[in-house]
């Protein structure tokens, strides 16, 4: 079965992200939060603009729901042939995004600080996810 290198990928920025300058919780507003993805997205090969984007277009009100949305999105965009791949032999990437965030303890501690279930957690990134892929 062809996995979901992108929901990874997703994820990987999402835990790597924590260490940052904005702690351990998710960010909190539209300004931190896109500063953020502008940084991910350059240090893996994806433009600012495509970023910035990305995160103005998620479906979501709250800042960190926008946040992991555009992090599913960069990891499409940054593996365009893997995602995809993953479309059409893969699982939905909801439900990949589950697996990959409860079998991530950085992760499942994040969300719980910033007050998000596993399932909105998932939803975002698994939008992001399928938008980056279209």
């Amino acid at each position: 079965m062809v996995e979901y290198a992108s929901i990874t990928a997703a994820v990987t920025f999402f835990v790597t992200s924590l260490g940052g300058v904005y702690g351990k919780v998710l960010p909190t507003t539209t300004v931190k939060a896109t500063a953020l993805v502008v940084t991910v997205a350059r240090t893996h090969n994806v433009s600012g603009p495509q970023a910035r984007a990305a995160y103005s277009k998620a479906p979501f009100a709250k800042p960190a729901l926008r946040y992991l949305y555009a992090l599913g999105w960069l990891g499409s965009a940054s593996n365009l042939a893997a995602c995809k791949a993953a479309q059409i032999l893969g699982p939905d990437p909801e439900v990949a995004a589950t697996q990959s965030l409860q079998a991530s303890p950085q992760a499942l501690a994040a969300l719980r600080a910033s007050h998000l279930t596993v399932k909105q957690a998932a939803a975002a990134i698994g939008k992001g996810t399928t938008d980056g892929c279209g």
